[in-house]
């Protein structure tokens, strides 16, 4: 198998690239997929959080199999684990959570959580397939680390000086590459969009919501990528959990499914329904992974199907927070993805674009006009999409006018 690290997310410049450099991230497929029983477990972990939504806090263990495994992820995560300073942040993050479960829980933690060897031992003793106190500790100690590293990101962003176009350039620059390694990977990408939702799009989709607060939109960054075919489509979120999105910080209850089954993921991965059943806490043989907790776009046609989710992925931005070092934040976005026959599909009848559109902007003028909503037949609005469009191209704005008409609203009989 391929050992070669995943890149250090570089500090934040404009136009560069990662640190270790764009050829680490080859491998071909059989590796991706995971030539041990082990990796191919830990992918089926990962591809359960992004398929169901998830949380990683609700995880009973952890899937590493040796220390390179771990020292993949937390690379993946922004943390450089040959940079002293890396693995000094890492011991605090530690030191932090063993005193939250001690002071706030009343735990009495085993010495080997409290003071471990280093902190691949932590994550080694988690992914125990006995479930031992020692890995019930250990898991409780890794997911109070990865809630309290979280908030950090998140404060260091508030008071750090960089703008929304610097952080979506630099998460840009590592999916782009993300993409040309997995077609040199051998996995079908036929397309690959990237857009930011326009303030016209965001105050007709915020129009449209009950939830109406600006703070509950999700995909205001997004990517879309066509593959060719079902498998590719397990292959593409595979590569994404390995080398862009960390499973662990996928956004609980965001997720959509209405492509893959688990004989999908059993044939591809080369294992059985029961271990795919296992994995995931389901009865495999009949359990359908349509399924997740995001709750379905009311204006997406009955038969428009795809996989999406929304992230938080790690970036270093170290050279505009120098005194944070390693300054790790995150940026939110939503990956979509579809095979090219159930593109074709989604673009037929009501599950076509224009068509969602036609529904969405129809209930803005329902409540604009304060009406109950009664659209016409044609417009009823159904379930079983995502939480936004398919990720086509949107028409471009009108232009402002300089006088805006009002639109005409029939008086009360």
């Amino acid at each position: 198998m391929d050992t070669s690290m995943p890149p250090s997310p570089a500090a934040l410049d404009v136009g560069q690239g990662s640190a270790h450099g764009a050829s680490n991230l080859k491998l071909d497929l059989h590796c991706l997929r995971g030539e041990h029983g082990s990796v191919r477990l830990a992918n089926l972990a990962a591809l359960r959080l992004v398929l169901f939504g998830e949380s990683a806090v609700d995880l009973p263990r952890l899937w590493f199999h040796d220390a390179i495994a771990v020292d993949d992820f937390l690379r993946l995560n922004g943390f450089d684990t040959d940079n002293p300073l890396d693995l000094n942040r890492l011991g605090e993050l530690h030191h932090e959570a063993t005193v939250y479960l001690t002071d706030v829980h009343k735990y009495r933690l085993p010495l080997q959580i409290e003071q471990p060897e280093a902190i691949h031992s932590l994550f080694l003793a988690a992914a125990s397939p006995t479930l031992t106190k020692l890995q019930r500790f250990a898991c409780m100690t890794l997911k109070t680390m990865h809630i309290m590293h979280h908030i950090s990101g998140r404060e260091l962003l508030f008071n750090t000086a960089i703008s929304e176009a610097q952080l979506f350039e630099s998460l840009g620059n590592r999916v782009f590459m993300a993409i040309d390694q997995m077609r040199a990977a051998g996995i079908g990408v036929c397309e690959f969009a990237a857009g930011k939702k326009s303030k016209m799009s965001l105050t007709t989709k915020l129009m449209a919501k009950r939830n109406n607060l600006a703070t509950h939109i999700f995909d205001r960054l997004r990517f879309r990528i066509v593959v060719a075919s079902r498998d590719d489509l397990i292959d593409t979120l595979i590569y994404l959990t390995r080398f862009l999105v960390p499973f662990n910080y996928i956004l609980p209850e965001q997720s959509q499914n209405g492509i893959l089954t688990s004989e999908d993921l059993a044939r591809v991965l080369g294992v059985s329904h029961d271990i795919v059943g296992h994995i995931w806490r389901t009865d495999a043989k009949t359990e359908r992974l349509q399924r997740s907790h995001a709750r379905a776009n009311e204006f997406s046609g009955t038969g428009f199907r795809n996989i999406s989710f929304i992230a938080d992925i790690p970036l270093r931005i170290d050279s505009v927070a120098p005194h944070a070092t390693p300054a790790i934040t995150f940026v939110q976005t939503e990956i979509q993805l579809v095979d090219q026959e159930t593109a074709r599909k989604n673009e037929r009848g009501d599950s076509a674009h224009a068509q969602y559109k036609k529904r969405q902007r129809a209930r803005v003028r329902s409540r604009l006009e304060s009406q109950q909503w009664d659209p016409d037949p044609t417009l009823e609005p159904v379930h079983g999409g995502p939480e936004d469009a398919p990720g086509l191209p949107e028409p471009p704005e009108p232009a402002e006018p300089k006088s805006r008409p009002w639109r005409e609203v029939e008086p009360d009989a």
